[in-house]
């Protein structure tokens, strides 16, 4: 029912509100107050646009007592990481190209490992200099003629400095986190934990396999491709002012990951779930990550996730938002509906396939996984270490694979 507002009282409440929101919130906001009619009764409507000046708060209260945030369907105080971030963002900063503070300058070792990282992993294979890293905003130079390091390239290249920049993994025996049968913190270059990260999961769920011909084919309970952009995703969008961390729960009947911070800037868990915008927390490290050949495109993420698992016959994650982050929840199947599924009478048997076979099958999967690591390649074929071992080095000797990276965290490409 709309009651209106009295003629005679719409200049007086008209003012009475602009006077208040005018006095009452700092920085000043200046409202845009009209009268509209409706249904034969005045209404007064009142627009505030999203202001540059961030963050606003109530003058009586102070900054840190004044300052509120809208997060799903609830108005919360702001914290003060969020605050900072706010303070960014009104410079026109996102905190990723904040130079990190308290850090020494970019050493030449750091620079030349990172430019050798994301030239190996880039499209075009062109070579990456300092002087790329200087553009891009990575590193900036001080009034010394030193370098200093933005968070981004703390990310990429000395992530020790930031604690909560790590990845907590667990598995857990029932549905609730009473009691867990593994765990794991994955630390190091972001783009590196990734990987570990979907390889941590694909340990630990079921693997299912098609066998055409020669070849069989893994079929993930997570689709790979939407399992590699959940946890892109939430390694790009996450608030790394948020003394969280990334989290990886997977349970019987279910896989969450959750990601620390509020939806950035005006963007809506609907607008999000539409698959093709993108509100960008952390655009420099998106940009390199573009660059590195891990992200496609920006804004495009969730509309593939829900490709991949429809294409796969796979029901899509669910999304719950709210003040803590984002928590992605994909629910399994029970184990007595997820058998091998073998489509000819060729049963997979241990120890009787040829040599030949075997190295072109696993030549086949280093083709079509680009970086595939020892654990991963165990984890997909039945085969021993020292069979695997052998494998590998027979295929490096005929010139069609290359290993890079150390002993511990060694990965092959196709050549």
């Amino acid at each position: 029912m709309i009651v209106g507002v009295g003629i005679d009282n719409i200049a007086r409440t008209v003012d009475r509100i602009t006077d208040t929101i005018m006095t009452n919130c700092s920085p000043q906001i200046i409202p845009d107050v009209r009268v509209d009619t409706i249904q034969d009764k005045y209404v007064i409507v009142v627009e505030i646009q999203a202001g540059q000046n961030t963050p606003y708060y109530l003058t009586k209260y102070g900054i840190e007592e004044g300052t509120y945030i809208r997060a799903a369907a609830s108005t919360r105080l702001a914290a003060s990481h969020i605050r900072l971030e706010l303070a960014l963002r009104s410079r026109g900063l996102s905190y990723d190209q904040y130079p990190a503070p308290h850090q020494y300058p970019a050493t030449e070792q750091e620079i030349q490992q990172l430019c050798v990282q994301i030239a190996k992993r880039s499209k075009k294979g062109i070579s990456v200099t300092q002087e790329h890293l200087i553009s891009w905003g990575l590193v900036t130079p001080n009034e010394k003629g030193q370098l200093q390091p933005s968070i981004a390239y703390c990310l990429l290249a000395r992530p020790h400095c930031l604690h909560f920049s790590r990845i907590q993994c667990a598995v857990f025996l029932g549905n609730d986190r009473s009691h867990f049968l593994d765990n794991a913190e994955l630390s190091g270059p972001v783009c590196d934990i990734a990987e570990e990260a979907v390889n941590y999961v694909l340990k630990n769920t079921r693997i299912a396999y098609n066998i055409n011909s020669l070849y069989r084919e893994e079929v993930y309970e997570i689709p790979l491709p939407a399992l590699r952009e959940v946890i892109v995703n939430a390694i790009l969008h996450r608030n790394y002012l948020s003394p969280s961390f990334i989290q990886i729960a997977i349970h019987p009947d279910r896989v969450e990951f959750f990601s620390p911070g509020i939806l950035h800037g005006t963007m809506t868990k609907e607008r999000m779930l539409q698959g093709n915008s993108s509100s960008l927390r952390n655009p420099l490290l998106a940009d390199i990550f573009h660059r590195m050949n891990i992200v496609e495109r920006w804004g495009s993420g969730i509309g593939r996730i829900f490709a991949t698992c429809k294409d796969a016959g796979v029901t899509p994650p669910e999304y719950y938002v709210d003040e803590m982050g984002v928590t992605v929840t994909f629910h399994r199947k029970q184990s007595a509906g997820y058998q091998m599924n073998i489509s000819t009478s060729q049963q997979p048997t241990k120890g009787r396939r040829t040599t030949k076979l075997q190295e072109e099958e696993l030549f086949d999967f280093i083709r079509r996984t680009p970086d595939c690591t020892y654990s991963l390649i165990l984890k997909t074929f039945d085969i021993s270490r020292r069979t695997l071992t052998n494998r590998l080095n027979s295929l490096m000797k005929q010139g069609k694979i290359k290993r890079s990276g150390s002993a511990r965290n060694a990965c092959w490409n196709a050549l």
